[in-house]
């Protein structure tokens, strides 16, 4: 199936039905399409959710985060989110995604964006690759819930 031309864009809060639609695919998180609505009015919010798609269905999305930063002059500028359903794979979509937010994060200052993905994720790393990222830097993580 070819889907060209898909439109990426910012989401915005209308979107907030098919945000949770796609979350709960690629993250399993199920919450309702209110939560995402009111999180996207939030003013102080560093995340810019990026949406795909194809004749108006939502495809996939991504999230930029940036964020001014005391140490550099330069805003952080970090991918946290990526995801294409499963049947718009392969196809440009998530080059496109990432590519609006580069340009979205050089728009803003930013001189470099980081993404973080599984290690074992060979299809993300696969792309990242051929789109010019390196291997950066490692992270670590702890649950502070417990």
């Amino acid at each position: 199936m070819e889907i060209r031309p898909f439109l990426i864009r910012l989401v915005e809060p209308a979107d907030a039905a098919e945000i949770a639609r796609l979350n709960a695919l690629f993250n399993g998180v199920e919450a309702p399409a209110e939560d995402y609505a009111s999180r996207l009015l939030e003013p102080r919010r560093v995340d810019h959710p990026i949406l795909a798609e194809n004749n108006g269905l939502a495809i996939g999305l991504a999230n930029l985060r940036l964020a001014p930063c005391v140490f550099y002059a330069e805003p952080y500028a970090e991918l946290t989110e990526l995801f294409v359903d499963a049947a718009y794979r392969r196809q440009g979509v998530g080059g496109g995604l990432i590519s609006f937010a580069e340009e979205l994060a050089r728009q803003s200052g930013a001189a470099e964006m980081i993404i973080l993905t599984d290690f074992y994720n060979e299809a993300a790393l696969g792309l990242y690759r051929s789109l010019g990222y390196l291997h950066h830097d490692l992270a670590l993580s702890k649950d502070l819930r417990g």
